[in-house]
């Protein structure tokens, strides 16, 4: 009786499984995951999210970058023809969490693991090939020391829109988000390393602080340069200088150089608008590499401050300084019109990139951005909230990029630093430095994961 009534039981509840839709391992519906799969016989990406399916015939990674722009790959199933690394990085950075594959290779495989996405196969291959099947695809090989799925969405993008600068965004401002923007450049910055930063004048206190900057700095074992201000004050001689840099605490953190404390250089530049050379710090020539590590604020006299003018001003001698605020004449230095020391700044930034030849790199830190720059000994309080920390190879698509954050930030407070930017034509300089090739103003904002 007892074994009877087991079967019987059994086979109540063998009915009612029947019954059931079938599902597989990542809870679609079988029949309906058979489906997204034929559906590759004629699209090359099928994505299915709330019982929509949308399907793309774009070759290669093109149809996951236009997915990106939109909206990403959370709560979707996606199945793909081929799945090599650089697609995979895509599918962390759009926070897939199910992908199917005709074709995957083993380097995907592992980068899915590791970022727990649940995956499905027909076939497994060592590496995605070219056409030819003759080498790895240039796309793997493109991604192949990518050390994060924000980098490596950097390098296809830029790879597939040369005409667009690619810049990095965080908005936590930490040391490790620092260093971690730097590491995600993928700027390789050897030899002798300079950090250009802003030692800030005495009795302000927005400047970057030594701790903020200490792991970054000693990361690439670099020396902090400044040059001497063209302005009275704590900062305009090397001596009062050195000992404003020491109250700082920046000389706790890493050896300093004053680059201009044994005179100038000159640094030509043929195309200026408004100046043919520029005078640099002489210490300049020590250096193999720079970062240049910028605090984004208003000015009371560029209307903003950020790479460009930390690259400009910031590397000018003392003299240098005064040059480019008089567009060519020092004397001019408090009554220079206002585009024309623009430009001026402008030219020395084309000059400074053409003398480093590509090594160098830049990083701007959004955070307690008075109207005022660090120069000023009593600035006014910053109003507009901290942004962030974004770094670029391009200083033009960098400043410009904040630009953009400060205008489309929801912060009230944003409103007197925007009259300040406009008041001064701040970006005039983005303007010139595009015009005279410094680099563009077209990005692609990034943020990291």
């Amino acid at each position: 009786m007892k074994d009877f009534m087991k079967k019987f039981l059994l086979g109540i509840l063998g009915g009612v499984m029947m019954s059931l839709p079938v599902f597989s391992q990542n809870g679609l519906p079988d029949d309906k995951k058979q489906e997204l799969i034929g559906k590759l016989n004629d699209a090359s990406l099928v994505v299915y999210k709330n019982d929509e399916i949308k399907t793309f015939t774009e070759h290669g990674l093109a149809p996951l970058l236009m997915y990106l722009e939109d909206c990403n790959f959370k709560d979707t199933y996606v199945f793909d023809r081929t799945v090599g690394r650089a697609a995979a990085f895509l599918y962390v950075y759009g926070d897939a969490d199910y992908v199917y594959a005709d074709t995957i290779s083993k380097p995907a495989i592992e980068i899915l693991k590791e970022n727990k996405i649940t995956y499905e196969a027909k076939n497994v291959v060592d590496e995605i090939q070219n056409k030819d099947k003759t080498d790895l695809c240039p796309f793997e090989k493109l991604t192949k020391n990518a050390t994060s799925s924000a980098q490596a969405y950097g390098l296809i993008y830029k790879k597939l829109h040369p005409d667009t600068a690619v810049v990095y965004f965080t908005p936590d401002i930490t040391s490790d988000k620092l260093v971690e923007v730097y590491k995600t450049l993928g700027k390789n910055l050897d030899g002798k390393v300079a950090v250009k930063l802003h030692s800030g004048e005495p009795g302000g206190h927005n400047f970057l602080q030594p701790d903020f900057v200490k792991p970054l700095v000693k990361y690439l074992d670099a020396t902090i340069v400044e040059c001497n201000t063209a302005y009275e004050g704590r900062r305009n001689t090397t001596e009062k200088h050195k000992e404003a840099i020491k109250e700082h605490g920046f000389d706790r953190i890493a050896k300093v150089d004053i680059m201009d404390s044994e005179g100038q250089m000159e640094l030509p530049v043929p195309d200026g608008k408004q100046i043919k050379v520029n005078y640099v710090g002489s210490h300049l020539k020590n250096y193999d590499s720079m970062l240049v590590l910028s605090h984004f604020k208003g000015h009371q006299m560029g209307g903003f401050g950020g790479a460009l003018k930390n690259m400009s001003i910031g590397i000018a001698s003392s003299y240098g300084k005064a040059y480019i605020h008089g567009a060519g004449v020092p004397e001019n230095i408090w009554t220079c019109e206002q585009d024309k020391f623009l430009e001026a700044m402008a030219d020395a930034d084309k000059s400074v990139m053409d003398y480093m030849k590509g090594n160098i790199t830049f990083i701007n830190v959004m955070s307690k951005m008075s109207i005022d720059c660090d120069c000023n000994n009593n600035p006014t309080p910053p109003e507009i909230a901290d942004i962030g920390i974004l770094g670029s190879d391009d200083p033009v698509a960098l400043d410009q990029a904040c630009v953009d954050l400060v205008y489309s930030s929801k912060d009230p407070g944003k409103a007197s630093l925007i009259k300040r930017m406009e008041e001064k034509h701040g970006i005039h300089t983005v303007e010139a430095a595009a015009d005279l090739g410094v680099g563009i103003r077209k990005y692609k904002l990034i943020e990291m994961k």
